[in-house]
């Protein structure tokens, strides 16, 4: 077993029932809380608890942090139980505000119980962290009380229907969005960048306080082709959303990634929803755009794998409420490749950030008048079995009765302030919808 201090963790895994992970998640007032959910709905992983965790505040020093991630699952003899969940900030060095407090720049949780869907079977995993010359009864007497605890009994309801909404604010608004759609489309004129991200947050505040559970069980039956996330440190506090867009997922030593950029509405019927997508996939300022994304991500590849399998045209993802353009990339990687090296080289894709991405990223903490915390950062699970780590964007932090919306567009040349700011508007409304019971 490992050593952690004094301390050795002991996992004991068994066959489960099925139910509801978010109801059985909900139903266990223990913190800290995570959830995942993979975009193809093969794997659900709810959990409660630290068995262990791993958290970092330098970024200087967030490659150590994975390494050690990477320590523990190759070490543990327990290989297959071992699931940390987590994600970063989306820019280390930005100066955070108090509405992130509770999200350190680096955060990855063994929860010490897990419920797991792998296709149609699910399985209930409980650690108990041990002294070395503990009692092996005492140790046997906790993990029977903590699956005792941990089973799916008396379930606590799911609730539908959201507080009263009491206002809602954007920020930046609207005069100082165009103002910062201007600026940019001064620096893509005059060669400094090619495309840059701007982002808004938009406080959504409620009569009551939102449960993060319920809020992310309505993004699921709202939403598809998405991953689902949730991290909830301790009551009140959660970072949440439904992402359509996959960072990196490796399989069989294959690196697996992709670009995911222009947007159009969905149409009001099947016929318009075909010309909308043909819109896309014909219009030169989204064609650009996505191009932007595909270059920037292969030319990442190229220093992460060999035998990359390249893009051909782009395609279209149906999203509930929108379309995109996406292009698949994938790669064997190269020897010696950590997971960290991969998350700091394919982070922050020019999807969620611009290229180049030092003058882009340089312009969003010039223009941006909010910290970005996790929004747009890379989220997800990293186990031997599987690791795949999604972008979370699409996303909200919840605080008590406050629900922020984060949601961004990519501004390019013949961008205009009002066709983005209706963008923002067509990527937040499903979850806006869901929260305000269907109306705005």
């Amino acid at each position: 077993m490992i050593r952690q201090g004094r301390t050795l963790p002991l996992l004991v895994t068994c066959k489960a029932r099925p139910v509801d992970i978010l109801q059985w998640l909900k139903s266990h007032s223990v913190y800290p809380r995570l959830y995942w959910y993979d975009r193809d709905g093969s794997v659900e992983i709810g959990g409660y608890g630290s068995l262990m965790s791993v958290s970092e505040n330098d970024p200087a020093r967030f490659s150590t942090a994975f390494d050690k991630l990477s320590g523990i699952l190759d070490m543990h003899p327990q290989k297959g139980l071992i699931r940390f969940l987590g994600g970063t900030c989306f820019f280390p060095q930005e100066k955070r505000d108090k509405r992130w407090e509770d999200f350190p720049p680096l955060w990855f949780v063994l929860p010490q119980v897990v419920m797991v869907r792998s296709d149609r079977d699910f399985f209930i995993s409980v650690g108990v962290l041990f002294e070395d010359r503990e009692d092996d009864n005492d140790i046997l007497a906790r993990i029977l009380e903590s699956l005792e605890k941990a089973k799916a009994k008396d379930l606590s309801p799911i609730r539908n229907q959201f507080p009263e909404v009491i206002t809602r604010a954007d920020h930046p608004d609207y005069a100082d969005w165009k103002n910062n759609i201007n600026t940019s489309l001064h620096k893509i004129d005059k060669g400094k960048i090619d495309k840059v991200v701007l982002a808004r947050r938009t406080d959504v505040s409620f009569k009551e306080a939102v449960e993060a559970v319920d809020y992310v069980h309505a993004l699921k039956s709202a939403n598809d082709r998405c991953y689902f996330f949730l991290f909830q440190p301790r009551r009140g506090r959660a970072f949440l959303g439904a992402t359509p867009e996959r960072l990196l997922k490796i399989e069989n030593n294959r690196l697996i990634s992709e670009a995911v950029s222009g947007t159009v509405a969905r149409g009001a019927d099947p016929d318009e929803d075909k010309d909308r997508g043909a819109w896309l996939l014909r219009d030169q300022k989204e064609l650009s755009e996505q191009k932007f994304v595909t270059d920037d991500l292969i030319a990442k590849f190229h220093r992460l794998t060999k035998k990359i399998d390249l893009p051909g045209p782009p395609e279209i993802v149906k999203l509930a409420n929108v379309q995109h353009l996406v292009s698949k990339v994938s790669g064997v990687l190269r020897n010696g490749i950590s997971i960290g090296e991969m998350v700091s080289s394919l982070h922050p894709t020019a999807a969620v950030g611009g290229c180049p991405v030092s003058a882009a990223i340089s312009l969003i903490e010039r223009l941006e008048p909010f910290s970005r915390g996790w929004y747009g950062g890379p989220v997800g699970i990293i186990s031997h079995e599987l690791t795949e780590m999604a972008v979370g964007i699409r996303s909200s932090l919840v605080i008590d009765r406050v629900v922020s919306l984060f949601t961004g567009a990519g501004i390019v040349k013949g961008s205009t302030s009002e066709s983005e700011w209706n963008e923002l508007e067509d990527k937040m409304s499903t979850a806006f919808k869901v929260l305000s019971g269907g109306q705005g």
